[in-house]
């Protein structure tokens, strides 16, 4: 029984770690899409591109 609540509890201690929203690489967020390492060819070494990271619907779409 000890060993599952402090497996339970060093789940729940883990599961926070390193969070830090809600996109797995910066150059998915909108507001980063102009930075130097969202732009080629600095993000294409990584492939961090949002050419990338998004569907082509959503990146080459027309901002009203």
């Amino acid at each position: 029984m000890r060993r599952l609540i402090g497996a339970l509890i060093f789940s729940l201690l883990l599961s926070g770690c390193g969070y830090q929203g809600w996109v797995r690489y910066e150059c998915q967020e909108y507001k980063n899409w102009g930075k130097p390492q969202c732009q080629p060819p600095a993000c294409e070494v990584v492939g961090t591109c949002t050419k990338d990271l998004l569907p082509k619907d959503v990146y080459e779409a027309p901002i009203p």
